[in-house]
């Protein structure tokens, strides 16, 4: 990484000074912001690109068990992840539940490294 040189843009896409969307410059907020955009994409959402994405929104809202839908969403962010981003290492995938509330809520948790960086653990908080 070059002081200065953007590496990427940000998600929610904003305006920054340039005019052009706001960059990032930093790779771990680039991988961040890539890994969020892959797995909060659904399979043939995105054109000319049908495999791309991920298969967590379809699980999240299927009738499940809970341990056999935990399993799913676990396999759903690393067979993503293995397909569209060799470069990152899944650590943890852990899913919260909160049934109390109206709709119902899911929290997936994804701790993750950059193979070229070491250290580099960074967390991922999905909610749905």
């Amino acid at each position: 990484m070059v002081d200065g040189v953007p590496v990427g843009i940000t998600m929610p896409f904003v305006r920054g000074d340039s005019g052009f969307f706001k960059q990032t410059h930093s790779d771990m907020l680039r991988g961040l912001t890539n890994l969020r955009m892959l797995l909060m994409t659904a399979k043939g959402e995105r054109p000319m690109m049908p495999s791309y994405g991920s298969d967590l929104r379809e699980i999240i809202f299927e009738s499940n068990t809970e341990g056999y839908t935990d399993d799913l969403l676990d396999d759903a962010v690393k067979d993503a992840v293995d397909s569209w981003m060799p470069e990152v290492n899944i650590i943890s995938v852990e899913t919260m539940r909160e049934y109390t509330t109206e709709p119902n809520q899911v929290t997936v948790k994804i701790k993750f490294s950059l193979k070229a960086i070491p250290d580099s653990t960074q967390q991922l908080t999905l909610d749905f």
